[in-house]
């Protein structure tokens, strides 16, 4: 089976700093759509669904944790149970305006979707839904999830690593990298039906953390593809 390409959707420029990523994704050119940082019309959500590419790529980036709102796209597109691994120093659970989706408010819209489980969440963020478990540097609370076989859709945001690692543009937590890469490599490759990453760095050409994010974009899709082509969301 022929590998499957990682999609990098450029809402900003800022994935034009790394071409060793892009020389190995297929890219797709958002720029262009307006006023859909930070807070997204559900007009322009539906435009933006029928433009990203669906079932071509199992990792996807979507550029800044201003977008992380596209995540809800490729967890409705889902079609089985799952479960949601979301590593994130922010739980984006909050609500929005009416006819509006968010950065901050997708995990409220993603929970109305009848195939998800639970949401397994790495961060700091404490919340009472019997559906959000949040878990523990031991990882225990995935393990039973992970036996019971039902796969696993990763979101991952970069601000959940130590501002020494990276600079993104919300507050920052405080995991390293070893500990980030461990939980990666936690879950079983053919149990994971997607990945997306954002939490870029600000698009400046200048800055030393575009270098070191897409170094460490290049080492998460070495994670995911290390081991034997695996099949496609569908």
């Amino acid at each position: 089976m022929e590998r499957v390409r990682p999609l990098i959707l450029h809402f900003d420029d800022v994935y034009l700093y790394q071409r060793r990523l892009r020389s190995i994704g297929e890219e797709l050119d958002l720029r262009e759509v307006e006023g859909i940082r930070y807070l997204c019309p559900l007009e322009k959500l539906e435009e933006l669904d029928r433009r990203i590419p669906r079932y071509r790529s199992s990792i996807a980036f979507i550029g800044s944790g201003d977008f992380h709102y596209i995540t809800y796209l490729f967890l409705r597109r889902i079609r089985e149970p799952f479960n949601l691994l979301l590593i994130d120093n922010h739980l984006d659970i909050n609500g929005t305006f009416d006819g509006f989706i968010s950065c901050g408010s997708w995990l409220k819209d993603a929970l109305n979707n009848r195939h998800l489980r639970y949401v397994f969440y790495i961060g700091p963020y404490v919340n009472n839904s019997k559906r959000i478990i949040r878990v523990g540097k031991d990882l225990e609370e995935l393990s039973l999830s992970v036996r019971m076989g039902i796969p696993f859709y990763i979101s991952i945001d970069k601000d959940i690593l130590d501002s020494s690692i990276i600079e993104t543009n919300w507050e920052q937590g405080h995991l390293t990298l070893e500990e980030l890469f461990r939980i990666l490599s936690y879950i079983p490759i053919d149990r994971i039906i997607g990945i997306d990453i954002c939490g870029e760095p600000r698009p400046d050409p200048f800055s030393p953390y575009l270098k070191k994010s897409e170094e460490i974009n290049l080492k998460i899709v070495d994670i995911f593809f290390r081991r034997k082509d695996r099949r496609i969301l569908a």
